[in-house]
């Protein structure tokens, strides 16, 4: 793998999914392989598993039954022996209540799965890590918070830290946010737990309707987007707003964008639980920052539309640190109108 750009590869940057719908053959001859290829990018593999009382998830992953989860568990364990890369469960249910009973119940079932050999996952609960309770039972255990949480001030990242969360994920609207984001690199630099930011959301920034998308899915284990209740925000917001594309909480498919990004955070999260499309998306993006490629997302939205130069120069400068405050600017729109040519 041979790097074109002058700035150095980053290793151990990447936390990719895995997908429980990946058929044996998509398994044995794209993942595999690939984490094989990468796993010097890789920070580590985050999955889904099902343990009450944590039984959905906030993707919409519903049950899965207690041989699958084992199946699961045993096949990201050998991953994880032959590859180096850390394994990682996601529980990420904000509705489930934070209560004793309900931590009782998740340590008396993740003691097996910690017994075979996993040493990190996601929690969502401060009360549970402020008990102490989850490390005294799980002395190796890293644990991360969810990004549903929405750290997004120096002393969240602080709280977080003090509460005993090895891992940081902060709030994804900070791609937006240079100004914060040095305020969260300073807290950073005190406590040197990595922080993480999702790199390829699929939500507009600064989303009114995100928790309750979530809530949907936490409590009926579907995603949001297959109830009738979603045509009234993405959908509707997409088709109405030339510009909706323009004001996704993502990252441009710059190289030299990424590379400002991790001038403050460590760790790069991508998208692909619950969509197969969208982990193969992910695994591009690792691939092509391994190749030392110009762009790392998918560039054609913006190569297949004849912006006016100036314009998208403009954009690019003023989205790093606009805050997704839309409602007092037109940026995304200026750009949205000056191509010539648009390709759906």
């Amino acid at each position: 793998m041979t790097n074109k750009n002058t700035t150095p590869l980053r290793k151990k940057l990447f936390s990719l999914p895995f997908n429980s719908l990946l058929t044996k053959r998509e398994v044995q001859e794209r993942y595999l392989p690939f984490v094989k290829r990468y796993r010097e990018f890789l920070y580590d593999i985050y999955f889904s598993i099902s343990l009450p009382p944590f039984v959905n998830d906030a993707m919409g992953q519903g049950e899965i039954n207690a041989s699958r989860n084992r199946d699961i568990v045993r096949f990201l364990l050998s991953v994880q022996e032959h590859s180096g890369v850390e394994i990682s469960a996601t529980f990420n249910n904000v509705s489930v209540s934070p209560d004793w009973k309900n931590m009782e119940l998740f340590i008396g079932n993740f003691r097996r799965y910690y017994e075979m050999g996993i040493r990190s996952v996601t929690l969502p609960h401060m009360h549970w890590m402020l008990s102490g309770e989850i490390k005294r039972a799980f002395p190796k255990l890293k644990v991360k918070n969810t990004v549903l949480r929405k750290v997004n001030t120096p002393q969240q990242y602080a709280d977080h830290c003090e509460a005993g969360f090895d891992v940081v994920n902060i709030d994804r609207v900070n791609i937006r946010d240079r100004d914060n984001l040095k305020r969260l690199k300073r807290a950073y630099d005190k406590y040197k737990r990595p922080m993480v930011i999702l790199v390829n959301e699929g939500c507009r920034g600064q989303c009114p309707a995100m928790d309750e998308h979530y809530a949907v899915n936490c409590a009926v284990g579907a995603p949001y987007f297959k109830h009738d209740i979603s045509r009234f925000t993405c959908p509707l917001w997409s088709s109405q707003d030339q510009a909706y594309h323009l004001k996704i909480a993502d990252m441009p498919p710059w190289r030299e964008d990424f590379e400002e990004i991790l001038e403050y955070v460590q760790i790069l999260k991508l998208h692909g639980r619950s969509e197969k499309n969208l982990l193969f998306y992910s695994m591009r993006i690792v691939q092509n920052y391994a190749e030392g490629k110009e762009h790392l997302t998918n560039p054609d939205f913006f190569l297949q539309r004849d912006y006016d130069k100036e314009k998208l120069a403009k954009w690019r400068k003023h989205t790093k640190n606009c805050k997704f405050e839309c409602w007092n600017c037109n940026v995304c729109e200026e750009l949205a109108a000056s191509a010539r040519e648009l390709v759906f």
